[in-house]
């Protein structure tokens, strides 16, 4: 049998403090501070001189998890604690059935007696019958006010409000602290781990790169600009950067100028696990704030991250700046990078779908890479010539196909999108009326109950396209690329000497290789260059713009000649 902690003298008091942020609005009254005075005054008037106080500063009272609290339990199980006082019951938990184990049968087993000081409870007096009632109002109490938070939080939300801090490369705005402006130090970090994407450079080549040049990793960062936020507290080196943090750079939307908002949710305000949100449930709003990078960049490194192999070759360890980028126009497939297994010099492509035993491409549209390397190099210098002598003709040929295309497929969703929220708000509006009808006895609850019922079907439908058309409006205005912009890329290659994974990315959007044929004993191969923006498109013949005939001896003594992409304009 347990021995009584009441055998012994009045013993030690535990003085139990808590504050989360639901108890702001309450003021000094419930500050840690004066939850304190409250508790020695009352532990000192009933003869505890022997105190010990346990604080949660900023933890909710949904979750037992606090370590104060779970310190405290700890010491009444080892027999040091004979008493336990708090302002009143919620400063417990917000948790009726957490609290009412620890009222009506851990502090008893343990002989603990129990003072609520506000809520008039103490143990020592006899059972209250309203204890188990108060407990229950507490955690309604937590409910109300998760209940509150998310219809702020929705409202702000959907209203383009950032609902999460500023990431690394951004601070919260000196004038309008609800949005974000550059932080030009980190940003100037953001730019370059893109750049080094873009370089083909792999998420442990830039950590690695970060660290080497002395660069604090972002919780450090933050940490020495005075500001608490999350990440591992663990790592000893501040200039040690984890390859998921450079991930989550590369692939962060904010940096476009976007913010995004509902990225993910719990499903109770007991449970403090998010879950990832759809994309389509999100709230997106573009350029809100100053982009650090622009939408083109990070779209390609997009592409760059979602093509790259996780295996890489194990003999060559290495991967070709065309991976991912090379399509099948048979079958629409990609085109695999592979290595000659006698001569690892010898690098081609070939069709993923033929390769793979189901023979569901009827060819291997197989392509050597340094034949191809001569072809893009030779294709994008004749477009850089292009660009800087026929500069109208250039920018009239690119608005006239592809975007002209794009900007047309814009608008009718566009289009089709405002009319769809135009009659969201009229369903709104025949639903207040039609609410309004029955109560004043106009129409009948059955006939209500069926007209709301469609109003609400049709409601629901047209929220999934909406959702919908918004999302492929994002994509596909994040696809977009200036012309100007375009342009200056292109004459950053005029003089270009060698294939480079930032050429590629920033120029191409994909290449369809076709099948070599064999024709009057000339065996010739097909290749269409998909630029970004401008999509398929054949530099026609003019002065000052460089020809040449392509042609490589293979292995085999096959002469391979380029066959330039016949495209109509």
């Amino acid at each position: 049998m347990k021995q009584s902690n009441k055998n012994f003298a009045v013993g030690t008091a535990a003085l139990y403090c808590r504050l989360s942020r639901d108890d702001n609005m309450d003021s000094e009254s419930n500050s840690i501070s004066n939850q304190k005075k409250i508790l020695q005054k009352a532990a000192k008037e009933k003869g505890y001189t022997d105190t010990i106080f346990f604080v949660d500063d900023g933890i909710t009272g949904t979750t037992m998890k606090r370590p104060g609290f779970q310190k405290m339990l700890t010491a009444i199980e080892a027999g040091y604690i004979s008493a336990v006082f708090v302002k009143d019951l919620s400063r417990l938990g917000r948790n009726y059935i957490e609290v009412g184990k620890l009222t009506e049968e851990f502090f008893p087993l343990h002989d603990v007696r129990l003072v609520a000081v506000s809520d008039g409870v103490d143990s020592d007096e006899g059972e209250d019958d309203f204890t188990p009632f108060k407990n229950i109002m507490n955690e309604y109490y937590a409910k109300d006010i998760s209940k509150k938070r998310r219809i702020v939080n929705k409202m702000k939300g959907n209203s383009g409000v950032p609902l999460s801090p500023p990431p690394y490369g951004y601070i919260k705005n000196p004038d309008d602290p609800r949005f974000w402006v550059v932080e030009e130090e980190a940003a100037a970090v953001v730019r370059r781990i893109y750049r080094m994407a873009l370089d083909g450079f792999g998420l442990a080549e830039i950590a690695a790169a970060l660290g080497a040049d002395g660069i604090v990793n972002p919780t450090y960062y933050w940490r020495s600009k005075g500001t608490n936020r999350g990440g591992s507290k663990s790592t000893l080196e501040p200039t040690k950067w984890g390859h998921t943090t450079i991930k989550k750079i590369l692939t962060l939307q904010e940096y476009c100028g976007d913010v995004i908002n509902f990225k993910s949710y719990s499903k109770s305000y007991k449970m403090k696990k998010r879950i990832e949100n759809p994309e389509e449930n999100r709230a997106i709003f573009l350029n809100v704030h100053e982009a650090i990078i622009d939408r083109a960049t990070w779209e390609k490194v997009q592409t760059l991250m979602k093509n790259t192999r996780r295996k890489r070759p194990s003999v060559t360890q290495e991967r070709s700046a065309f991976s991912g980028l090379l399509k099948c126009p048979e079958c629409g497939g990609n085109l695999n990078f592979h290595f000659n297994q006698n001569n690892h010099d010898i690098k081609f492509f070939s069709c993923q779908n033929h390769n793979s035993g189901l023979r569901k491409c009827s060819t291997t549209h197989y392509i050597r890479l340094d034949f191809l390397e001569r072809v893009v190099l030779y294709e994008v210098k004749r477009l850089a010539c292009f660009a800087n002598e026929y500069e109208d003709a250039f920018i009239k040929a690119m608005v006239g196909r592809s975007a002209k295309v794009a900007e047309n497929d814009r608008v009718r969703k566009r289009r089709e999108l405002d009319a769809l929220v135009a009659r969201d708000k009229e369903l709104d509006a025949l639903f207040e009326r039609l609410y309004e009808d029955n109560v004043n006895g106009k129409i009948d609850d059955a006939r209500f109950a069926k007209m709301s019922k469609r109003y609400e079907e049709e409601q629901g439908e047209n929220s999934k396209k909406i959702k919908a058309l918004r999302l492929e409006l994002k994509k596909q205005e994040g696809r977009q690329m200036d012309v100007d912009q375009f342009l200056e890329t292109v004459r950053r290659y005029t003089d270009a000497t060698e294939i480079t994974q930032r050429m590629v990315a920033e120029l191409i959007d994909h290449i369809d290789v076709y099948h070599a044929e064999k024709k009057d004993g000339i065996t010739t191969q097909r290749v269409v260059i998909h630029y970004n923006c401008v999509g398929a498109f054949e530099v026609p013949d003019r002065r000052n713009i460089p020809e040449e005939d392509i042609l490589m001896q293979t292995r085999k003594g096959v002469a391979l000649s380029y066959a330039p992409s016949q495209i109509a304009v």
